[in-house]
């Protein structure tokens, strides 16, 4: 079953952080990975919406999704986030039908 990672950022370090959405991308591809949302413009509708971007990759299952999460690709660049944003990420699942 499709699998989504949902991030909400905010960015402390844009320099950093400028590198990192350049470079993520081909470790999400190679995953399975496809970028559905990746934006600042948020319009708040319930609730505090006190993050600057939010994003959203779709993959094949939430093995894969787990598997670039957690991967060494992945893990240069999660460092760099770290040190860059706070962030609040998920993964859940898609629904089918």
């Amino acid at each position: 079953m499709t699998a989504y990672i949902i991030s909400r950022v905010s960015i402390s370090d844009r320099q950093a952080m400028t590198g990192y959405m350049a470079d993520a991308p081909e470790s999400v591809h190679a995953y399975g990975g496809e970028y559905l949302v990746r934006t600042g413009d948020i319009t708040a509708l319930e609730g505090d919406a006190a993050y600057e971007r939010v994003v959203v990759v779709k993959f094949p299952d939430r093995d894969k999704a787990l598997a670039w999460y957690h991967s060494d690709e992945y893990r240069a660049l999660r460092d760099v986030r770290w040190r860059s944003a706070e962030a609040h990420i998920i993964c859940v699942p898609g629904e089918e039908g």
